[in-house]
């Protein structure tokens, strides 16, 4: 359908953004190296999102004959909107491997016999499962507004979750490996996800069959790519967002440290900068131009260890009397926009990694966790350590058994004193709003030396 025809049923409206949202996926599972639970599903539909007098109306349907507006005079979250400059314009993602053009039969074998591979692997501790989920999606938006910009974007993206449970005479874990991007099926070689976790089982084999225990004190660690990448999107990320600091998000994920905080406070080490950008290539928060049609752009969320800018959009802007900066991203089609995370990093400096090493005469290097946990102000949180090793005279030596890193974000931001120059990614889900929206996201890092932080033994109070 014409979106032209929808937009003109709610011309009384100041603000108005139609879009058509589609999304077409597909699923599997490998369990032990049986196939299982292939399936395909579109969703596919139609919203309008307008605002007037301080009243926000959400509508949205498959049907496009469902979608006008309603009267009503009920005052809303939203107060107005910053007026910021619309861009027009296209984006997409190109595929080498077109997803569509492998058959999903075809994905699934390969899988099956990464799968029969990894549980062959000779190990010590005994592979208890080795379960594949993958899924793919071609993600396609066409959006108009009142004053006639228009966007549209089209992202494939590939998302690969494995699960593998390993017991030893010692221990058991259980450790999850996430790979995904935006791309076609070229994604699947780049990753080398066979050699990835065949690596990453011999790692978890050694710690189980050969970890020792942890002395619990005060300690250096050296957060690896994958920690920082957790703490950045966990720890930064949802705290910086917009509506969280004003308490949208209060009765479903908590509230955020940064209220009654200032911009330009000093809450990390001058070398903690952080970053939010959703126009890395082929990452699977990428987008171009946002769902209110604000060009996206790389956002510094703490420079320099100081408080720079929060993940705005239109309508939490104007009650911060700033611009938006593109941060606003719907799910799916009967999803309102909300702010949300792109891809989010700590941004790497200039030490290598045995630089990080220097100095740590009793220490710990946290390569993978196997938990963590955060309250609802992001201020609290705690990470058990899966593939950790004791870091003894600037060497990496034994691995440990399940360390407990405990501190807060102040603390763990203000401890930083060097970060490495690499850069990594890992593939996550964001959760947010009610009825919930998860939306791809990378999160990622350099390797970070934190000083003096508190290490605890698994159970030990």
């Amino acid at each position: 359908m014409d979106l032209n025809a929808i937009l003109k049923k709610f011309s009384e409206f100041k603000y108005v953004e139609v879009r058509e949202h589609k999304i077409s996926s597909a699923q599997f599972f490998v369990i032990n190296g049986s196939p299982a639970g292939l399936a395909s599903v579109t969703h596919s539909g139609y919203s309008v999102r307008a605002f007037k007098d301080s009243a926000m109306y959400f509508t949205s349907s498959s049907d496009v004959e469902d979608l006008s507006p309603l009267s009503f005079s009920l005052k809303e979250w939203e107060k107005g909107y910053s007026v910021d400059q619309r861009t027009s314009g296209e984006y997409t993602v190109n595929e080498k491997e077109k997803i569509k053009d492998v058959p999903l039969e075809e994905k699934q074998k390969i899988f099956v016999d990464i799968a029969n591979s990894l549980k062959n692997i000779k190990v010590n501790s005994r592979i208890v499962s080795v379960i594949f989920s993958y899924s793919e999606s071609v993600e396609e938006k066409n959006i108009l507004f009142e004053d006639g910009t228009t966007v549209h974007g089209l992202v494939p993206r590939i998302h690969v979750s494995a699960s593998v449970s390993m017991v030893s005479d010692k221990a058991s874990a259980t450790f999850y490996e996430e790979f995904g991007g935006s791309g076609g099926f070229e994604l699947i070689k780049i990753w080398d996800i066979e050699n990835v976790l065949a690596e990453k089982i011999r790692n978890v084999d050694e710690v189980l069959t050969k970890g020792k225990g942890v002395t619990p004190g005060r300690k250096d660690v050296i957060f690896s790519n994958m920690l920082s990448g957790i703490m950045a999107h966990e720890s930064v990320g949802h705290p910086f967002e917009a509506d969280r600091v004003l308490g949208r998000e209060s009765a479903q994920a908590g509230l955020s440290y940064l209220v009654n905080r200032n911009f330009g406070e000093k809450i990390g080490s001058d070398i903690v900068n952080v970053i939010d950008d959703p126009t890395l290539p082929n990452s699977s928060g990428f987008y171009l131009i946002d769902d209110e049609g604000i060009k996206a752009r790389a956002k510094f969320l703490i420079k320099d260890g100081k408080i720079n800018e929060l993940l705005q959009d239109r309508f939490s802007a104007y009650k911060f009397g700033v611009s938006s900066n593109g941060s606003a991203r719907a799910s799916r089609f009967d999803r309102e926009p909300l702010v949300r995370m792109s891809n989010t990093f700590f941004m790497p400096s200039n030490f290598t990694f045995d630089e990080l090493l220097e100095d740590v005469k009793d220490g710990i290097y946290l390569k993978s966790y196997m938990e963590w946990n955060i309250d609802d102000l992001r201020i609290g949180q705690r990470y058990i350590g899966l593939e950790a090793y004791e870091v003894r005279n600037s060497e990496i030596k034994e691995p440990l058994l399940f360390p407990v890193i405990e501190g807060t974000t102040f603390e763990f931001l203000s401890s930083i004193d060097a970060i490495d120059n690499t850069l990594k990614f890992y593939y996550g889900t964001c959760g947010k709003g009610d009825p919930d929206q998860g939306i791809p996201v990378w999160m990622g890092g350099p390797n970070m030396r934190l000083r003096n932080i508190s290490v605890k033994v698994r159970g030990y109070e």
